[in-house]
């Protein structure tokens, strides 16, 4: 061969090497370059996820506290009881209604609402957020706490389906009732006496006959729990039966005097005074004249743990 001919062939060979390195340096760029998009995106729908996570618990407390609360004010205008719990609890806390009844206090405030909100944002980033609610329960975790139970499926994805996480999930999430109105005041009452539910703040009722303390706590009408009685949930019912979780207060006969009410001539644990039990009720001494709990006989007498005892005045009945 020539060496023209070499020099050519050279200049070939090392032209194509030139090209294929070229191509291929280009291509794994390319390459490289579509890598790291599709990883921002996996990041991005990622982050997004543990935003929601953290944030969906939010969306639950806000719902349920303004549900309980839109409770209360819809018993309040209509005088009557919520008629299904569980029922009208998943209504509000999704719709805002009771009975499709709309709720004034749940406006921009369901957790379909914060759902929405968290789908708007999301969209900002191109990213897909959808949900559906399977199952949502409100039930007592002890006397004084509700837990509210979530069963969700969420649908998360970017625009482009690059990445995507569906999972089932079932959350729950705690809500003290401190501070909630009770119910059974608001009906039994017409409305004119409502009690906000607070612990009390005493564990000795009557120190050595004295019973400045019970007075105390009766003036408040605070709680204690006591299983003989309704839970708060049950009280939204009007259900007086009993519950592991049940609170009861003593009412406060002075109160319903002044706002023009008949007093009954009963025992004045709440869920005793307002229902219709038949009890045998005793007067307490250095006590107004209305001021009767129920119990039975021995009185005096060895406990019983009836409310003579819960309120320790077994021994101090007239």
């Amino acid at each position: 061969m020539s060496k023209k001919g070499i020099f050519y062939t050279t200049a070939a060979i090392a032209l194509t090497i030139v090209i294929i390195t070229t191509y291929s340096s280009f291509s794994t760029n390319r390459l490289s370059d579509k890598m790291d998009v599709v990883q921002n995106r996996i990041e991005t729908v990622n982050f997004f996820i543990k935003d929601v996570e953290k944030d969906i618990g939010k969306g639950v407390t806000i719902a349920t506290f303004r549900t309980l609360l839109s409770f209360n004010q819809f018993i309040a205008n209509n005088g009557t009881f919520i008629d299904d719990i569980n029922e009208r609890f998943r209504e509000s806390f999704l719709n805002g209604t009771i009975n499709h009844q709309q709720l004034s206090l749940m406006k921009d405030s369901t957790f379909t609402d914060w759902a929405n909100k968290i789908s708007a944002e999301a969209d900002k980033v191109g990213i897909k957020f959808n949900f559906t609610i399977k199952d949502v329960q409100i039930n007592h975790t002890d006397p004084w706490t509700i837990s509210v139970g979530l069963n969700i499926s969420l649908d998360i994805r970017d625009k482009r389906n690059t990445s995507y996480w569906v999972r089932d999930r079932y959350l729950t999430n705690t809500i003290s009732i401190i501070g909630f109105e009770d119910p059974l005041y608001i009906v039994n009452s017409n409305g004119r006496v409502t009690n906000t539910i607070t612990k009390t703040n005493f564990t000795q009722f009557v120190v050595n006959g004295n019973v400045q303390n019970l007075l105390g706590h009766m003036n408040n009408s605070w709680y204690i729990a006591h299983n003989d009685s309704p839970s708060f949930l049950m009280r939204f019912e009007g259900n007086l039966g009993n519950s592991t979780n049940g609170i009861e207060s003593l009412v406060n006969l002075g109160e319903f005097e002044a706002q023009g009410l008949t007093l009954k001539d009963r025992s004045i644990v709440d869920y005793v005074y307002f229902g219709t039990k038949s009890t045998t009720n005793f007067r307490v001494n250095a006590t107004p004249t209305w001021f009767k709990i129920d119990g039975t006989l021995p009185a005096p007498g060895a406990d019983k743990g009836e409310h003579l005892d819960a309120y320790q005045v077994r021994n101090i009945t007239i």
